[in-house]
């Protein structure tokens, strides 16, 4: 569950992050690609999609997928939503509200509820919450050819980001993208060797109105059983 838990807050930072203007004469072309992409994210009100997780820790694979979404709101006192709905292997849930963060492992009846204000120093989460901009903290470059992803009639980009200084989590985070700047596949790896493929599909963007309590409500509901085990971090 820990390792479900850190994938999710990673990809956090390619969402509703600050852009930062800067002459594209004088940049070089994947830090102008990094800056595109942190802008066209940032202008999305929510975004949704399936996923397909694999986790490859040395001989070990460990596989995943669900359906995740991102909403954004521009009224400061009612903060973003992230959701993410795990199938496979288990049923889990992992939910931010802005306030705290909850996941429900419904095998073990288990809600494990944290606060999101914990989250401020882990580098991901200050994407999310807009206190940095990737090109702060990361190198744009080009891709590794040691990895390889295409879609049919889909043309994309790579791009390989690298941390300025050293990560405790991060070693190197590969991502693709198509014309319309949404993102496609993401690698990560990190400083055991260990590279989690997320693959995304069926991406739908603005298909979700921050104001609309109704949509609100039904993304924070988590029908919890009444013999739900609650644990307060």
């Amino acid at each position: 569950m820990r390792n479900y838990h850190f994938i999710n807050l990673v990809l956090l930072f390619f969402i509703f992050i600050p852009f930062s203007e800067i002459c594209k004469a004088e940049t070089p072309v994947p830090e102008q690609q990094l800056l595109q992409l942190q802008q066209s994210y940032r202008q999305l009100s929510s975004l949704s999609f399936d996923f397909d997780q694999l986790t490859r820790t040395g001989l070990r694979n460990r596989s995943g997928k669900g359906n995740a979404v991102f909403v954004r709101t521009t009224d400061p006192k009612k903060p973003g939503i992230m959701r993410w709905n795990y199938t496979v292997p288990d049923p889990q849930v992992i939910l931010n509200d802005g306030e705290k963060l909850s996941i429900y492992t419904e095998k073990d009846r288990q809600l494990i509820v944290t606060s999101a204000s914990e989250l401020n120093a882990d580098i991901t989460y200050a994407f999310f919450s807009g206190h940095r901009n990737l090109s702060d903290d990361f190198v744009a470059v080009a891709p590794e050819g040691r990895y390889g992803f295409s879609l049919p009639q889909t043309p994309l980009t790579a791009l390989r980001l690298i941390p300025r200084a050293p990560h405790p989590q991060i070693k190197a985070v590969q991502l693709w993208f198509d014309k319309e700047l949404l993102i496609h596949r993401l690698i990560l790896e990190d400083h055991f060797d260990s590279i989690t493929e997320l693959t995304f599909t069926n991406i739908q963007s603005n298909t979700v109105d921050a104001a609309d309590q109704k949509q609100r409500q039904a993304i924070l509901n988590l029908a919890l059983p009444p013999d739900t085990e609650i644990i307060t971090q």
